[in-house]
């Protein structure tokens, strides 16, 4: 079914809004735990820190990937993380993490999202700002006057009426960002899941479905090979 453009806004938006959140606490774990690691690898003990920063960063990686089933309004999937050996050691269990790729993909996103994450909030709230502050200027445009030596824009486009040139200004500028705004939203959010997608679901097939709970559909017949290597995050 295809999503209503408000439910779909709203998933976009809401995408927008809660990344920098995540991805700051992402960051400042995950960039801690692997420079700490890396600092101390000589010591041996350095290599348990640097798996167990690993683990850690599987958690903000589940979070995107639940985050990434809300936007899309879909489950989401992602190959499995690489287990230990059957006959494996104590110690080769705690450090396997280390050979797992995707376990590196979830720390290697954890840090390079922040910036996207920070660019895609600030415009997301600057397009809605300047969207409903146009369009509501006339109940709050009269505040503007409380300010000491304040001058309408109308006054420097038509003195003779200063008050509706002022009006006329706010109320197209917020009409065009209102009318621009799904689009913002539909290439913002795009932007911040593609690097999500890429990294945190298959590399092979970033169009893959994602399932996050069991009432999930299946996979299709028309795709044996493909799904059977994927694992459910229930």
């Amino acid at each position: 079914m295809r999503t209503p453009p408000f439910v779909r806004m709203v998933r976009e938006t809401r995408y927008l809004l809660l990344g920098p959140p995540l991805a700051v606490v992402a960051f400042c774990l995950v960039l801690t735990g692997l420079v700490a690691g890396a600092g101390t690898s000589v010591l041996f003990v350095g290599l348990f820190l640097l798996s167990g920063t690993l683990l850690l960063a599987r958690g903000p990686a589940h979070l995107e990937r639940l985050r990434l089933s809300d936007l899309h309004g879909r489950a989401v999937v992602r190959l499995p993380y690489r287990p230990a050996p059957a006959n494996a050691g104590l110690i080769r269990r705690l450090l396997n993490p280390l050979t797992c790729t995707r376990s590196w993909l979830d720390a290697l996103h954890a840090i390079v999202s922040l910036p996207l994450a920070l660019a895609g909030f600030v415009l997301a709230v600057l397009w809605w700002s300047l969207a409903l502050g146009g369009l509501l200027y006339p109940l709050w445009g009269w505040s503007l006057h409380l300010i000491p030596g304040y001058t309408d824009v109308g006054s420097h486009l038509l003195p003779d009426n200063p008050a509706l040139a002022t009006l006329v200004v706010y109320m197209v500028t917020g009409a065009l960002f209102a009318l621009t705004l799904p689009v913002a939203l539909r290439v913002l959010a795009g932007m911040n899941s593609a690097l999500s997608r890429v990294l945190l679901l298959a590399p092979e097939e970033v169009s893959a479905r994602v399932l996050t709970s069991r009432n999930d559909t299946v996979p299709t017949p028309e795709e044996p090979d493909q799904e059977r290597h994927y694992v459910s995050l229930r």
